[in-house]
Parts: C-alpha cells; structure tokens; sequence
C-alpha cells in the first residue's frame, strides 16, 4: 500500500536523511494532559477500539504538531512496532488501529507484550483516503534520530500538502486512491508553490 515512485527532496536549510516509516511514544504510567501526541497513557478509554496483546498497553492523544492542540474527530494511524533486529530500520507491526479520534482527540488502546516506548510507535493524522498512502520522516544521518517541527511540503496525485513535522519528525500519513508519485520535501523556512522546495 504504497505510492509508486516515492521521493524526498531535501531542502537547501537542511541536509537531511529521511524514513518513510518507523515509530514513537513516551510510556507514562497516568492518564494527564500533555502536548505530546506520543505520552503512552496506560489506562484504555472506554467504547474505544483496542488492538496488539500483551502485558503493556497505551492509548495516546493527538495533537496539532504546531498549535499543540488536541484533535478531536480526526482520522488517525497508530503502529505498535516490535524492537529492530540488527541491521532492520524497525521490526515487525504488533498491534494497528485506524480509526477517527474521540471528542478529547484520544486514540484506542494499543497492547504488546513489551513497554511501549516512544521509538515504538507512529500516531499520526490522516489525509485522504484510498490503498496507496505513506507517512514522510525526517532522520539525522548522523545518529538516525527523528528530527522534529521542521514544515513539509507534499505533493501527491491527490493535491498538495503544507505544514509541520510531529516531535518525532513524521508528517501525516497522506493516502489516495490511485498509485502515484509522491513529493515530500522538508524545510527550516516555508516553502511556497514556485519555490526551490516545492520538488520541481
């Protein structure tokens, strides 16, 4: 479920690695408020759908990556990912939900059998819908972590795209209903239709 032909275009402010898909989330052990689309609150919400098995389970809150505020009713896409082995980017998806948030931007519960840690986990926003979709991030390619908050510029055969990073460098997961070329540049300053970053 991919778009054909995916490609980054790195922006002149920033010369950095990128990743398609991976994870991200804090375990916390209370259900509080936070500006982090990636705090693990432990307990389950109820009438919200839970996915995964295990001893460790989380639900988390999405947020607007600029404004920081919750996002309730949005479409989401949650992965709980299992620890990478040795020369794999991440291992193997042990729980998914998708779905739309509840009123206070909540996600459903997630289980695995190991602590759900913020390098385990994608919660982002929705965009489109259809089979082909994917999910930029932006990674150092000095150490392989996540840059946060830096403005994407997507174009896919769905439209383009415009906004900011999550904290833990992700930007939404755009589908669409017909296998396409997908854009997806980063950049420090915003970019505007025309510009060296709109991948032209």
């Amino acid at each position: 479920m991919n778009f054909q032909n995916y490609k980054i275009v790195v922006g002149a402010t920033a010369l950095l690695l990128t990743q398609l898909m991976a994870g991200c989330a804090l375990n916390a052990r209370t259900d509080t408020a936070s500006t982090s689309s990636y705090e693990c609150m432990a307990k389950p919400v109820d009438g919200l759908p839970t996915a995964g098995s295990g001893a460790y389970g989380c639900h988390f809150q999405l947020h607007d990556p600029a404004t920081k505020a919750t996002l309730p009713n949005t479409p989401y896409w949650l992965d709980v990912y299992a620890a990478s082995k040795p020369g794999s980017p991440r291992g193997e998806a042990v729980a998914t939900l998708n779905g739309l948030t509840d009123a206070q931007g909540r996600s459903g519960f997630v289980r695995a059998p190991f602590p759900i840690t913020a390098e385990l986990v994608r919660f982002v926003k929705v965009v489109g819908s259809g089979p082909y979709s994917r999910s930029p991030r932006l990674l150092r390619p000095t150490d392989g972590r996540p840059v946060p908050g830096l403005l994407y510029y997507v174009k896919t055969c769905e439209g383009v795209f415009e906004g900011t990073a999550d904290e833990q460098g992700f930007a939404p997961l755009f589908r669409a209903k017909t296998s396409c070329e997908m854009t997806a540049s980063f950049y420090v300053k915003k970019c505007t239709p025309g510009s060296q970053c709109d991948g032209k």
